[in-house]
């Protein structure tokens, strides 16, 4: 189809496959896009294994849903985080538009960015060095480019494993923008300073911060009452309240029949209290695993087996397949028994023996699918 000329096409665009971990995520994207005021198309790449009922969901966040055929990385080892992410070069092909501003689906846009849509392929935000972050990015769509990018695919070897570090071997010459165009939520060190200068810009009201970008556990995957990367050891440099507080907002924005597609999941109900058991037995100065939690998807259920807390019985078993509710059989952890009958709730697990028996982390992270909590 000829397009009539004189007429610039542009969109806001991102990707999801494999899973749908994401699709809140990208809900609160598009709420908050268009919360800026911008009325530029919202263009959001799928694979087969999102389903129907959520790409209703996305549609009704503004999203017009297109189905791709993933890209395998072929360096990546099956069933990892990074196995399908290549699925990104698709972009390339949407060539309905002149220039497309990809955007990660865990971050919010909190100014108005329509104006990088005015500068050129590829404007990115520094990430180290003279690499950028391919998390916020101003693309060009063409079949060539996109042809040159699968033509490679075998050859270049990505620094990080992912499509960020591919893309940096192609796209050796880019256009710096500035950080708060991509600001990553994260703490680099221990020092004040930097504590006080970021927690200022996540709360400035008006915002500061033109895109605000949720590393570590994403905010949909936590109780609203506080940010629950504060509870796992090696994520605590991701923790913000304020940040996270501010995703909260936008979310209470999104229509109602939309906040159900960030409800959790039972198995995941667990893995936070198993988290927080794990910071309490560690003694985390922050003592966020002291705050009750009021959050009402605590109590919400939308699947079919609800009672979280007898997971934490068998927590670690690999022969436990997460659903089954037979309390017959003698638990694997009997350090973690709950009173029988009992209405789920935070509460129920007061009584219980402390510290607790840890498991490694390598038990750990078979509980929740990694591509759902990676780092990106």
């Amino acid at each position: 189809m000829t397009r009539p000329t004189g007429i610039v096409h542009e969109a806001y665009a991102t990707v999801l496959h494999s899973d749908d971990f994401y699709v809140c995520g990208a809900i609160a994207v598009a709420q908050s896009i268009r919360l800026t005021g911008s009325t530029r198309d919202l263009v959001i790449l799928v694979d087969g294994n999102i389903h129907h009922e959520h790409r209703k969901g996305l549609e009704g966040a503004g999203w017009k849903v297109i189905e791709i055929e993933r890209i395998r990385n072929p360096k990546a080892e099956k069933g990892s985080y990074n196995e399908w992410n290549y699925s990104k070069f698709r972009l390339w092909q949407l060539t309905d538009y002149d220039k497309v501003i990809f955007i990660d689906a865990d971050l919010l846009v909190l100014r108005n960015i329509d104006f990088l849509f005015d500068l050129s392929e590829i404007s990115a935000t520094g990430n180290n060095g003279t690499l950028f972050n391919s998390g916020v990015m101003i693309i060009e769509p063409s079949e060539c480019t996109f042809g040159l990018l699968m033509d490679q695919i075998d050859e270049i070897m990505s620094y990080n494993g992912g499509d960020q570090g591919y893309l940096n071997e192609v796209f050796t010459w880019w256009h710096r923008i500035p950080k708060r165009m991509n600001f990553l939520k994260h703490f680099w060190s221990n020092d004040r300073e930097e504590l006080e200068e970021k927690t200022k810009l996540f709360g400035s009201d008006p915002p500061e911060l033109y895109v605000l970008h949720y590393l570590g556990l994403k905010p949909w995957l936590c109780y609203r009452d506080y940010d629950c990367n504060w509870n796992v050891e090696n994520q605590r440099g991701f923790a913000s309240d304020i940040a996270h507080a501010i995703w909260w907002k936008v979310h209470d924005t999104m229509p109602h029949d939309l906040q159900k597609f960030c409800l959790l999941r039972t198995k995941r109900k667990a893995s936070l209290e198993w988290d927080r058991r794990v910071a309490q037995n560690m003694s985390f100065w922050d003592e966020h695993w002291k705050r009750n939690i009021t959050d009402p998807r605590l109590e919400i259920c939308n699947e079919d087996f609800c009672y979280w807390e007898s997971m934490l019985w068998h927590w670690g078993d690999p022969s436990y397949d997460g659903t089954s509710n037979d309390t017959s059989s003698s638990p694997s952890r009997p350090s973690v028994v709950l009173p029988l009958g009992s209405t789920p709730s935070l509460s129920s697990f007061s009584s219980l023996p402390s510290p607790l028996t840890l498991e490694p982390s390598s038990t750990l992270l078979t509980l929740e699918p990694s591509p759902s909590l990676a780092v990106t």
